[in-house]
């Protein structure tokens, strides 16, 4: 058979497509390196002999311009080292890259102008303190939530202002009446016992010349909310709430002046404001009857305002951040608003549903009340059998905002609180409630998209769509679980588990990163890598114990940002993490190399966690040997380690950690694996993971047989899952890699519970965390853990997007990468694409009456690799192709 390849055909003219700074998606403010790295791409390939022109305008306030360049080769395009001194703190720049001939005349046109700034570099930089009421706050929960203000005389108006913000709990800024950035939960989380971020602002169009007024809501969030489960932890960084708010302002003589947030100069005052109390999950109340018109803007009477007080935070730990802040992304209408019912004064009861389960919060239209009448809402994610919203499984969090009116009518949306749910029961509507009265912001951080999927099959699509609204939900500052009951944690397992699916839909690096600071400090403090990042002590699992597959993040999540990104700074910066990890639990190893030793803590390993056969209320459970999981997992984190320590010249670190691997593996293959090929746990995950870490690669009969065998077990159990948490990423991969698409297909296709298309036939919009969620008849699975907004078992998304799409990094930073649809599954066909360090790939497969169609996109700098049955590898360079393959 042969294979038919057509040239590259040139796409538009050549030009610079894409221009950033290290992994942010565009201007930038405020960054955390004075030596930021450059990335550009091409729209096709480049001429022989070709340059790039660097040009940059670059201004430290208060002094001038200065204009600078430099010629480069063409073909280093991605993380191009600084080229220039060293930026000073607070120091912008504007740049472009052009394509120029040897003679330096244009090739292309200049990109477009990227702007980034430095943040506050140095210790010192942070003048301001923090500053918060001076009252006493006595409660634990639910306190009065205050405001602050200061006034300030600005001489003229601004050439340059920027507001550097952080809190000891949440901050909203305004400047003369007006909401400043549209982020929401600002700082964020992190572990505050070791660094707090600052967000930079441009505020130069607030300001004006005389007298102005900042103000600054603040709120409970992470820092001294009640975080998590069983009851929860309350206060658990601290108790006091205070913003840090640092305003530099450049004259256009150019003076400065600067204004800190400070307890000494009686110029900034705290008062209680309209929102009585806001909990993250348990939800907001506000009253409007204590609003104080104008307390943002200058001329505000505040003379029954307090003086503020200083909480002191060490200036050493708060730092620019890496990663980007949360923020609205898109607005859910509803698709259906239901009178249900009245309250006993005759207002409505209402139920909408929006469509879609996701991290979102309502902006609601509040006319017709009188001054303290109420409206109430609920979020839930699913109905009950009969209809009623359900929140048994919110536990603590239900998710309940309060708003009380001041008989004006006015448009309100939660500030401090956050939402997971896709209904919401209003009461106490006065009149009609329609369309035209609410707006539902989606809410996550900000990541640029990478990564695409489409098929000829809407169930597929459906599935695909859930797992991607899954992340989004999720990721919210940290890689939480859940978006909606009281928990919420950065559990360590699931982004171990979910990084590959994430890094393709999203640019994850800065976020990942970001949250691998954290991870390595709470290692640190604990002696471990905990179940949860940042950790809080809750009830059974208040003393972190090394637990497989959880803590093995620690190696997979700085791998898998390096496969993606190209980047080995990731694994330098992770790399104490990392090794600290393998060195801890290879003191835990049997002398045969197997982790078999019991953590202290009641539940033991984790194992294969919410596999399907368990039950409801004890989800450890499961048919696969714990102890066959955790060194299988082991193993492959040692094959990690011990390719980072080559990458960043530990050889010595290298040796041992191969050493370790082998004989990690020898000990799995004495004691899980027998000579027939079968294993000592029967079980689709046990198969699943010896063969998709490499641990039966140098068994090549058994490696067939036991190919062989977690096929058979597919066939038996009907096509339905039978994997948790730990095996289901790899079903999949590892029946494709010993020659089983049949069967992977079957087992994707799969209507009956327990299946992926079963939660899409059950009208799912999220990926699931139990298989069984919501059982056949429409009741919730009895257990006291059931979300229906979890991410893990959506990493079924990385082999649709290897192997229905057909793209799959070979190389890291995709400068080779593989395109091998796995024609199946009745699909006639499916399309994928992924934005690559180097540009977007992208493979749009269709069959036909010659075969197979293909049209590949290589991004320009990199190669593709097309494989498929009976055909010899085809290399692909930059451009794009068509291919008509006979099959």
């Amino acid at each position: 058979m042969e294979t038919q390849v057509i040239k590259p055909i040139a796409v538009g003219d050549l030009q610079i497509t894409r221009f950033t700074i290290e992994h942010f998606p565009g201007d930038a403010l405020g960054i955390p390196t004075a030596t930021p790295r450059m990335n550009w791409t091409y729209s096709r390939a480049v001429p022989d002999g070709s340059q790039i022109l660097l040009k940059i305008s670059r201004r430290v306030p208060g002094s001038p311009a200065k204009e600078e360049c430099t010629y480069l080769p063409p073909e280093d395009n991605v993380l191009v080292p600084w080229q220039f001194t060293p930026l000073a703190s607070r120091e912008e720049v504007f740049a472009t890259v052009q394509l120029v001939s040897a003679a330096h005349k244009p090739l292309s046109d200049p990109s477009a102008t990227l702007h980034f700034e430095a943040g506050l570099m140095q210790e010192y930089e942070h003048v301001a303190d923090f500053v918060g009421p001076s009252w006493a706050e006595p409660e634990t929960d639910h306190r009065h939530l205050p405001l602050i203000r200061t006034e300030i005389a600005i001489k003229a108006k601004p050439k340059r202002a920027r507001l550097y913000l952080s809190a000891l709990g949440l901050v909203e800024a305004e400047i003369n009446g007006v909401k400043i950035g549209n982020d929401a939960l600002i700082p964020g989380w992190t572990n505050y016992e070791q660094r707090v971020q600052c967000w930079t602002y441009d505020v130069t169009g607030e300001l004006n010349e005389g007298a102005n007024a900042m103000g600054f809501w603040l709120g409970d969030g992470w820092y001294r909310g009640r975080l998590g489960f069983d009851g929860g932890y309350v206060n658990y960084y601290g108790d006091r709430l205070g913003v840090f708010a640092q305003l530099e302002v450049e004259y256009e003589d150019g003076g400065i002046e600067h204004v800190y947030s400070n307890a000494w100069d009686r110029q900034w005052k705290a008062s209680l404001g309209p929102i009585v109390c806001s909990d993250l999950c348990e939800g907001e109340r506000y009253d409007a009857r204590l609003e104080q018109p104008g307390w943002s803007e200058p001329g505000f009477d505040d003379s029954s305002w307090k003086p503020v007080a200083e909480i002191f935070y060490d200036p050493a730990k708060i730092e620019n951040p890496d990663t980007s802040p949360v923020r609205a992304q898109e607005i859910n209408e509803p698709v259906s608003i239901t009178r249900t019912g009245d309250t006993p004064d005759g207002r409505g009861i209402w139920l909408v549903d929006f469509g879609q389960n996701c991290t979102q919060r309502i902006h609601l239209h509040v006319k017709g009340l009188e001054a303290g009448q109420s409206v109430e809402l609920h979020h839930v994610e699913v109905l009950e059998p009969n209809g009623e919203i359900a929140t048994r499984t919110l536990r603590r969090g239900q998710q309940h905002d309060i708003y009380t009116s001041n008989g004006t009518d006015a448009w309100w949306e939660p500030r401090f609180a956050m939402h997971g749910f896709r209904y919401a029961q209003i009461e106490g509507v006065a009149g009609e409630l329609t369309a035209a009265d609410i707006e539902c912001h989606v809410y996550h951080s900000v990541m640029d998209r990478a990564g695409e999927l489409e098929t000829s099959n809407p169930l597929l699509n459906r599935l695909h769509a859930n797992a991607l609204w899954s992340m989004r939900s999720n990721f919210v500052s940290v890689p939480q679980d859940c978006p909606q009951r009281d928990e919420r944690m950065g559990w360590t397992g699931d982004i171990c588990l979910f990084a590959p699916t994430a890094a393709y839909l999203y640019d994850v690096y800065g976020f990942l990163k970001s949250w691998l600071k954290d991870v390595r400090a709470d290692q640190v403090k604990w002696g471990t890598v905990p179940f949860y990042v940042p950790f809080i002590p809750l009830g059974g699992w208040a003393h972190p114990q090394a637990i497989s597959t959880w803590g093995d993040s620690a190696v997979e999540v700085p791998w898998v940002l390096y496969m993606e990104s190209g980047d080995p700074q990731i694994l330098a910066d992770s790399y104490d993490l990392s090794r600290d990890w393998i060195d801890e639990v290879a003191g835990y190893l049997s002398p045969d190399g197997v982790w078999d030793r019991r953590p202290d803590y009641v539940l033991g390993q984790l194992g294969d966690w919410l596999d399907p056969t368990a039950p409801p209320d004890d989800p450890t459970q499961a048919m696969t040997e714990k102890e066959l999981v955790a060194t299988a997992f082991f193993a492959r984190s040692c094959a990690q380690a011990e390719q980072i320590a080559r990458i960043l010249g530990n050889n010595e670190d290298a040796v041992r950690f191969g050493d370790l691997r082998r004989h990690v593996t020898s000990g799995f293959l004495a004691r899980f694996t027998n000579l027939d090929g079968t294993m000592t746990s029967d079980t689709q995950c046990a198969y699943a993971l010896a063969i998709a870490f490499g641990l039966l690669d140098g068994e090549p009969v058994r490696r067939v047989k036991a190919g062989n065998r977690l096929a058979k077990l597919v066939r038996e159990s009907g096509g339905k899952v039978s994997t948790g948490f730990a095996g289901t990423p790899f079903v999949l991969p590892a029946l494709t890699m010993t020659g089983h698409n049949e069967e992977a297909y079957g087992l994707l296709l799969s209507e009956e519970c327990p299946s992926w298309l079963y939660q899409v036939k059950m009208g799912a919009t999220t990926t699931w965390e139990r298989w069984d969620s919501m059982r056949p008849d429409g009741s919730l699975n009895p257990g006291g853990m059931t979300s229906f907004n979890h991410y893990a078992l959506g990493s079924v998304a990385e082999w649709m997007h290897a192997h229905i799409g057909g793209l799959e990094a070979i190389e890291a930073g995709w400068k080779r990468f593989r395109v091998a649809p796995v024609i199946g599954g009745g699909l006639d066909h499916a399309s994928t694409s992924h934005v690559t360090p180097y540009g977007k790939a992208s493979v749009a497969w269709k069959t036909s009456a010659e075969g197979v169609e293909l049209d590949v996109t290589v991004p320009i700098g990199a190669t593709a690799v097309v494989e498929l049955p009976d055909h010899e590898p085809t290399e692909l360079a930059g451009g794009t192709h068509h291919l008509v393959v006979a099959l």
